[in-house]
């Protein structure tokens, strides 16, 4: 086989396939060529998500009859001029490959004119051709303009998304490129209507409450540190800000937005004993470092880097978030792990727990007459002002949803597997559940359930306020109290809807909430399917929505509808595309999850025994909906080994 030189166009377009992914990409090249040329204001505006037309334009320094000549000829760049610079690069681009990728797949035009000269020169290219330089009028700077893109490589125009999901990556670059330049002006139209306005301003915290929400921006922490040839610097959120997804993590090198996982371990690190394992702090981080230290040139986008000394980096990311987090007040909002309390706290704190577990044993064991269940309210219809029902049988927290035919458990123990108590078992009270926040309720907002079928009394003792250990004819079982009641909500929430008995709770106030342009877009496509559970939003301005009603199970438990609307926006936003059929089943477990009683929560024997049997003929009870176990299962057999008894 010979070996043949491959023609130009080729060339450029297998570049483009490695630099260009979408509109995006697009974006990303030209408006980091416009901050390189020192522009003070960069307006972008795209049709169709950017399919059908990109245009930058900017108040640089422009080009003249030479340099426009060269701007599509590939590896053509003013920012290089030896092989040293490769080891010293502070511009966002170097390679000079971007313009000529991008005028092999689309429609391309250059207007640009220096400072102080009369006239302004244009030039296209488009595919294989490209156009002499000619004269024209044109303002200080250079306006770009990319239309059809990807008209001669049907393929990848095929896979692109929708035009919402390409706009808000594009809306997603902009965001990183103008976090580190909060002196520039940026803003963004989409088909003739702005979508992003971002005036100048000395204030990083001002650029930030720009992007994302005033909220989020008056919570941000300073950080400011540096050692010896690394300085770190930008904003924190507390704790009690984190978010469900990484994707609210900025970190900059040198005004690069990159991606590192040593700097995304030093992060974890910080916030480690402060949130979570679901959670995801929020920082704007600012990394300034000799750029001979750092080696940019490791992907064809740009966004991953190599540090020479990527522990120093480390140590230090991590020692100006600690020490952000150590002077700050975080009182109420700190949940520090066991691991990292002195060894006298983590001894106390286990003995605690012994004692708790042999005080619950005991109790079990006692003979005493069955209490009688707490209510705060007497069975049937409440009177009176509605109050919010505390966890007791029949109860809204514990619903009983309907078997339907073929809804059967085979991994769930029976009613028939417990075995009856000759005398009822009282375990001494507790404490009192913990006091909920009240929610006004309506008529149509209450959520009425049939009692749970009355069953055998089963032996059963509450263990850390989480677990509930069961004794079965064969052994006994463990209940992860929260996962179980959570997998009985899903189920019963999925019944409902498909019956279409979702309650709901209107609002005599809608609640304001704030989102950022991608977010808001994100909320359109999903509004619709939100009514059908009982979320019903509407845009409220430019970059608000209102909460005109939502699930009353949700206002019962006293869940905040803001926090559970940025935490779906999150999910949401992890996902290319938005499924409506999963976005419904997400929606439903995220319900589930927040209206579920919680490890912690101290139940009574009878709210147990109602918890338990909701559960029988259940589907898919196993697990919750995440996939979680519910119940583990202890033979008699597995007691017997464990004894040395075979």
């Amino acid at each position: 086989m010979a070996i043949a030189k491959l023609p130009a166009h080729l060339v450029n377009k297998i570049a483009a396939g490695e630099v260009i992914e979408r509109p995006a990409s697009v974006v990303k090249e030209l408006v980091e060529n416009a901050l390189d040329s020192g522009a003070s204001r960069v307006d972008v505006s795209i049709e169709d998500g950017g399919k059908r037309l990109i245009q930058v334009a900017d108040d640089g320094c422009g080009m003249g009859r030479a340099d426009a000549a060269l701007a599509f000829s590939p590896h053509a760049t003013s920012k290089l001029s030896g092989e040293d610079d490769l080891f010293n690069i502070s511009t966002m681009g170097f390679r000079g490959e971007a313009l000529a990728s991008i005028a092999s797949i689309s429609h391309a035009h250059i207007r640009t004119r220096q400072a102080g000269q009369q006239e302004g020169w244009e030039v296209s290219a488009s595919g294989e051709s490209l156009s002499e330089p000619v004269p024209c009028a044109a303002s200080t700077g250079t306006t770009v303009t990319i239309r059809d893109l990807f008209f001669n490589t049907p393929a990848r125009r095929k896979f692109l998304k929708t035009t919402n999901t390409e706009s808000g990556h594009i809306t997603e670059q902009l965001t990183r490129l103008a976090l580190p330049k909060p002196g520039v002006a940026f803003s963004l139209r989409h088909n003739g209507r702005e979508t992003l306005n971002l005036p100048a301003t000395d204030s990083t915290v001002a650029r930030a409450a720009s992007l994302f929400t005033p909220d989020l921006a008056d919570c941000l922490l300073p950080i400011a540190s540096r050692g010896g040839e690394v300085a770190v610097a930008g904003l924190a959120a507390p704790p009690a800000a984190a978010r469900s997804a990484a994707k609210w993590q900025y970190v900059f090198v040198n005004g690069r937005y990159i991606r590192d996982r040593l700097i995304s371990h030093a992060v974890r690190e910080a916030y480690r004993g402060l949130l979570a394992p679901t959670k995801y702090p929020v920082v704007f981080l600012f990394i300034e470092i000799d750029p001979a230290e750092v080696d940019i040139n490791v992907h064809p986008t740009k966004i991953e880097v190599r540090f020479r000394q990527g522990n120093l980096v480390h140590g230090q990311v991590l020692a100006a978030l600690r020490e952000t987090l150590n002077q700050a007040d975080l009182r109420g909002q700190v949940t520090a792990e066991l691991d990292d309390a002195p060894v006298d706290s983590a001894r106390a704190a286990n003995e605690t727990k012994k004692e708790s577990l042999r005080q619950a044993l005991a109790d079990f064991l006692k003979k005493a007459p069955a209490p009688q269940p707490r209510l705060d309210f007497p069975p049937g219809q409440p009177t009176g002002s509605p109050q919010v029902p505390q966890l007791s049988p029949p109860s809204p927290n514990f619903p009983q949803p309907s078997a339907q035919p073929g809804d059967t458990c085979t991994d769930q123990p029976r009613r028939e597997d417990f075995a009856p108590e000759q005398t009822p078992v009282s375990p001494e009270p507790t404490s009192e559940p913990r006091e909920q926040t009240p929610a006004p309720a309506t008529a149509s907002g209450q959520y009425e359930l049939a009692s749970p079928p009355a069953g055998p009394a089963r032996s059963m003792l509450q263990v850390h306020d989480s677990y509930i250990v069961a004794q079965a004819s064969d052994g006994l079982i463990i209940v992860d109290q929260h996962a179980l009641h959570e997998r009985v909500l899903y189920n019963d929430f999925k019944r409902r809807l498909l019956d279409g008995a979702m309650q709901t709770q209107p609002l005599l106030i809608p609640l304001s909430i704030t989102v950022t342009p991608a977010e808001a877009e994100m909320l359109g496509e999903a509004t619709e399917l939100l009514g059908r559970i009982g979320i019903e939003v509407s845009p409220f301005g430019p970059d608000t929505f209102a909460v005109q009603r939502y699930p009353a199970v949700l206002a019962r438990r006293g869940v905040a509808m803001d926090a559970f609307l940025r935490e779906l926006l999150d999910k949401m936003a992890e996902d290319e595309t938005v499924d409506p059929e999963r976005l419904l089943e997400d929606v439903l477990a995220m319900m589930a999850c927040k209206a579920a009683i919680k490890a912690g929560d101290p139940l009574g024997q009878a709210e147990m025994q109602a918890l338990l049997d909701s559960a029988d003929g259940l589907e898919k009870c196993s697990a919750c909906p995440h996939g979680r176990p519910t119940t583990l299962r202890l033979t008699l057999k597995d007691l017997e080994k464990q004894f040395h008894r075979v």
